[in-house]
């Protein structure tokens, strides 16, 4: 008899495990809390904050990729010689980090868009992730109320293990 094929609550991880901010934080904000729960061990992987609005829905997600690319970004901008941002001496480098650092979280933020149900299945979820190239995806109980998320870790886990059962 095969084995039923697990729904995405048996694989999901409560939404109260992940660090949330209002879309107002800074990036200085949001990466200060990223980094207090990395250093506590409470940080899952891949680290990231889910962004909610004053009623607490669900915008989207920033993770540490995307603030690093905005660190990045801000240093290249237009310039010809950029300057070295891992160099702390360098007044313009200073200056352009402390802007981007005051930045709001909303100007960063993936928004979310797709959704998983507790009763999906987690191949659903998994084609889902892996079409769009989603690192987690949030998942809705009646298509209302945030409950978890689903990260491609769970993902990786679960089709792996069904490829060495086959």
């Amino acid at each position: 008899m095969p084995e039923q094929e697990k729904q995405v609550r048996d694989t999901m991880i409560d939404v109260f495990e992940f660090p949330h901010v209002p879309y107002w934080f800074t990036l200085r904000q949001v990466s200060g809390i990223l980094k207090k729960a990395i250093h506590g061990g409470k940080c899952l992987r891949p680290p990231a904050a889910l962004v909610f609005d004053e009623k607490y829905n669900l915008l989207g997600y920033l993770d540490l990729q995307d603030i690093l690319q905005s660190i990045g970004n801000a240093s290249l901008a237009g310039e010809k010689n950029p300057p070295d941002i891992f160099s702390s001496s360098n007044a313009e480098t200073t200056r352009i980090l402390s802007e981007l650092s005051e930045q709001p979280v909303s100007s960063l933020l993936h928004q979310t868009r797709l959704f998983a149900d507790p009763e999906d299945l987690v191949s659903k979820a998994a084609e889902l992730m892996l079409r769009n190239s989603l690192p987690i995806l949030p998942v809705l109980e009646n298509q209302k109320k945030l409950v978890g998320i689903v990260r491609s870790t769970e993902i990786f886990e679960y089709l792996s293990a069904a490829f060495f059962r086959a």
